[in-house]
């Protein structure tokens, strides 16, 4: 193995001896990045902090590459050195404009440098190892006009509103060691502004779109250090601003609010992952919001998925959205953010952006579903999941299911993510429903949003319709499960068993249906019945826009049918996936824990490298350590530290400011009001019955009102028997209001804290035309 590796040759094998500089330093200069040539001396090469005499040799034979003239900058980089945990910035030995012969004893002198007392301190500070291994990387000494560092977010505030640095003239070694001040400089981060001297304008804008493209390739926000010379910006250092850390990999602790001042929500992500996500659906997650080109707008705190909503603002802002409108547009399907939280800025190339999703439609390697049409993989979904699961059970080595996943499931998975993206028709959906309130007022509009199926049926509500046919037998339980039996209250983590898993699933539903009493059947026919009349009242006022108003619920059927069989269809990808994951576990002779590695791992281990096995267990605590947590706010913005929060009398589930150290207004709530969005109109007074989980589904008496955090389709086949919905989490778009106006059932959604101030008995009169929920009294 080589010892004295030029940044254009390390391979991620070597990173673990090439410490965080070297290894940042390749990564760039393999991204074409502007970063000066040279060579990183691993730490293996030293024995006993000599090198040997053939290590010598080779990094004489490295010199030889560039002229006798060329002189160079030698560098620490400590294994521990530039990581998330910390920097060692300034602490190790640094050594300038050496020449050609003098390369040896300066490498001898910075490789010595980690014992300095400066360096134990620091280590016994940050609580780690002081007897370190050393690499040093050796490069072309610039010899610069201007040299600084450069936040590309506030380490202290977590801002990424501007990008912050400091400069001197001359080399900048004085500056990153602390010697001096250097002179401030700023960029605003989503539309280019330089504010600072004269001087270096000539360089601001290079500077700037390169700091972007660096945070963005390691997505994180990071301190660069840079050199500016002869018209040409380089980047000396990139490394992770430790006050910004985000997540530790290895034991999966991860708390998004704290990798900056960005604005969190779960009001849509939280009826996906309604618990905490494992790992492997984590990085899948990852994968699938760096695929698109939007790092991190799906993000993770503490276990919970939330949608990083200053992501969403950037992104819609810099295609030119008003803020107004952006809130508009948000706020049927995310929720409304008040209107006094700020939201805050998050970097955002939407350049970046068009390449990534242009990239997802490019020309692949062809495989057994390249000819087969959109139109045609999407009717014969069911069939081919039902193929692929038996070739995967087949399966019963490393190597079979390496070529498993390359020949069968990789392809399968790819198709339907480009056939969902494809036939995913929602214009309908946005602003349909402002109009209609615009004109008629909330209570009548919501109504005429209430018949979405059309002449068809809604998928979100066929699990619970289609048991009225397996009852009367029209239909067989063996149907209906390959049918609806992938859809569950956590359909999108894999790590959960599907209904269709469990033989006594069908039964229990049935004797659940049975037992209530009521008639899903009934209860639609009885609402599109209510969507005549509402269509009555408004053509009554408005009697020219009839074929408008028809136009306009067409639309909003066609975008709420296409949603709704996306995500179906979705959903066997994550089934799929599951018994792909499953089966390599259970080869691997780690079975479930297979969920407790990253994909990306989970695929090593087919190839026969099991090192990041050794993380399951930390990472199992770290999950199981999340689990145990309360209800989290449905708005977070700025550091979050949920341990913290618990502490404190009067938390609330609603928002949280970690900025400002207060929560915005809560709106008309009072002492026996709480209110939310009106998700489906009417008006029931009842008792409360407050559940946890969908697990608790048999407690639900029929009549009774139903509180919850939240639900999703998998919790549709006990909707009718709820006299009323109220949920913490919610929107007028999403599902629980939804399926609510379709079945006729009043609902209250996005009430952010209905939970935590309403107990089981209490009784509660809900109007759901005006999304208000009135305390009666309680138990």
């Amino acid at each position: 193995m080589k010892n004295i590796v030029s940044l254009n040759e390390l391979t991620p094998e070597s990173y673990p001896f090439a410490g965080g500089k070297g290894t940042a330093l390749a990564a760039m200069k393999q991204q074409k990045l502007p970063v000066p040539e040279g060579f990183v001396v691993l730490s293996r090469a030293f024995c006993g902090g000599e090198l040997s005499d053939s290590e010598k040799s080779e990094i004489a034979r490295h010199l030889a590459a560039f002229t006798k003239r060329t002189s160079f900058a030698v560098r620490s980089s400590a294994l521990h050195e530039d990581s998330g945990k910390a920097s060692f910035a300034g602490a190790y030995e640094t050594v300038l404009a050496v020449s050609n012969t003098d390369v040896l004893s300066a490498i001898q002198k910075v490789a010595a440098s980690m014992h300095a007392q400066r360096v134990q301190t620091y280590a016994g500070s940050r609580n780690i190892p002081a007897d370190g291994q050393m690499a040093v990387v050796v490069q072309k000494f610039i010899r610069p006009q201007f040299a600084g560092v450069l936040f590309t977010s506030d380490p202290i505030t977590g801002s990424a509103a501007k990008m912050t640095g400091n400069y001197v003239t001359g080399v900048g070694e004085p500056l990153v060691s602390g010697d001096v001040n250097g002179q401030g400089f700023t960029f605003d981060s989503l539309y280019y502004s330089y504010s600072g001297p004269e001087e270096l304008r000539p360089y601001a804008r290079r500077l700037f779109r390169l700091a972007g493209k660096i945070a963005r390739f390691f997505e994180c926000p990071q301190d660069i250090e840079w050199a500016a010379a002869g018209g040409r910006v380089y980047v000396l250092q990139a490394r992770p601003v430790t006050t910004l850390r985000r997540i530790d990999y290895d034991t999966f602790e991860i708390n998004a609010s704290l990798s900056g001042d960005y604005l969190f929500a779960n009001t849509n992500v939280g009826e996906g992952f309604p618990n905490v996500i494992t790992p492997m659906m984590w990085s899948l997650v990852e994968s699938t919001s760096r695929t698109m080109g939007f790092p991190h707008f799906l993000d993770n705190i503490c276990g919970h998925p939330y949608a990083n909503m200053s992501v969403v603002y950037a992104g819609l802002k810099s295609f030119g959205f008003s803020k107004k409108l952006i809130r508009i547009i948000t706020g049927d399907i995310a929720g409304q953010i008040p209107d006094n939280m700020e939201i805050p800025i998050f970097p955002f190339d939407k350049k970046y952006v068009r390449s990534a999703l242009a990239g997802l439609f490019h020309r692949h390697a062809l495989n057994k579903f390249s000819n087969m049409k959109t139109s045609e993989f999407l009717d014969r979904c069911e069939d081919l999941f039902r193929e692929e699961m038996e070739i995967i059970h087949a399966s019963g080595t490393n190597d079979s299911l390496l070529e498993v996943w390359q020949r069968n499931v990789g392809p399968f998975i790819r198709k339907l993510e480009i056939s969902m993206f494809k036939n995913l028709r929602i214009g309908g959906i946005f602003n349909t429903r402002k109009e209609f309130i615009a004109l008629i007022g909330e209570e009548t509009a919501n109504t005429l949003c209430s018949n979405c199926s059309g002449e068809d049926v809604l998928e979100s509500m066929k699990p619970a319709l289609f048991l009225e046919k397996v009852i009367s037998g029209e239909i067989s339980k063996t149907e209906y499960i390959e049918k609806y039996g992938h859809r569950s209250p956590e359909e999108l983590e894999a790590g959960t068993p599907f209904p269709y898993e469990n033989e006594q699933y069908i039964d229990n539903l049935i004797e659940n249906y049975r037992s209530s009493g009521v008639s899903a059947v009934l209860l639609q026919k009885k609402q599109k019945e209510r969507f005549e009349e509402a269509k009555t009242v408004f053509l009554q006022k408005y009697p020219r826009k009839a074929r408008w108003l028809d136009r306009k619920i067409a639309w909003l059927q066609k975008s709420m049918q296409s949603r709704e069989i996306v995500r179906s269809k979705g959903i066997r990808f994550v089934c799929i996936l599951r018994e792909f994951l499953l089966q390599c576990g259970k080869v691997n002779g780690i079975d479930g824990n297979v969920f407790y590695l990253y994909f990306d791992e989970a695929m090593d281990m087919l190839r026969g490298d099991n090192s990041a096995l050794v993380h399951i267990a930390a990472r199992k605590h770290t999950y199981e350590k999340y689990k145990l947590l309360p209800t989290f706010p449905s708005v977070i913005r700025g550091r979050f530290d949920p341990y913290e929060w618990m502490k404190s009398e009067d938390r609330n589930i609603d928002y949280f400011d970690g900025v400002h150290g207060r929560q915005p207004e809560d709106g008309n709530d009072e002492a026996d009001r709480l209110t939310g969005f009106a998700g489906a109109s009417g008006i029931v007074e009842g008792i409360v019955r407050v559940l946890n989980d969908f697990s608790e589904m048999n407690s639900l008496k029929t009549g009774e009102i139903l509180v919850t955090a939240m639900t999703n389709i998998g919790w549709t086949p006990i909707f009718p028997r709820a006299a009323a919905i109220i949920t913490n989490i919610g929107a007028p778009l999403s599902h629980a209001a939804i399926v609510a106006r379709e079945f006729g059932i009043p609902a209250v959604v996005g009430c952010r804290n209905a939970t935590a101030r309403l107990r089981t008995g209490d009784r509660v009169r809900v109007d759901g035309g005006k999304g208000i929920v009135t305390i009666l009294s309680q138990v």
